[in-house]
């Protein structure tokens, strides 16, 4: 996956476009969670990643309520990217993230 690219392309979408893109990522990230947490509390929780995943909904959440109100204290669409897309040393959460984004953008497209 190219970063740059996504940026661009997340840069040049209209707010409603962005917010949508990012709802529908939030989906896509409930959906990989699920692989955390044991089906019928058999298996133990993955807390860590758990946590990640929430910090991550976190931000995006409130990256879409401020890019609706126009807010300038708002992280740029780029970082925004970079936080979602970066590569990690933790490569199931950035495997995470990338599938969410992927799919992401199969749907929205």
């Amino acid at each position: 996956m190219n970063i740059d690219s996504e940026i661009r392309q997340f840069e040049q979408a209209i707010v409603l476009e962005k917010a949508r893109v990012l709802a529908r990522f939030l989906y896509e990230l409930t959906l990989e969670a699920r692989n955390f947490y044991g089906k019928s509390g058999e298996q133990q929780m993955d807390l860590q990643r758990l946590r990640f995943l929430n910090e991550i909904q976190h931000s995006v959440t409130r990256f879409i309520e401020q890019v609706l109100i126009d807010d300038p204290a708002r992280m740029s669409d780029a970082n925004l990217v970079r936080l979602l897309l970066a590569p990690r040393s933790e490569k199931t959460i950035e495997s995470v993230m990338t599938s969410a984004w992927t799919r992401t953008v199969q749907a929205v497209v």
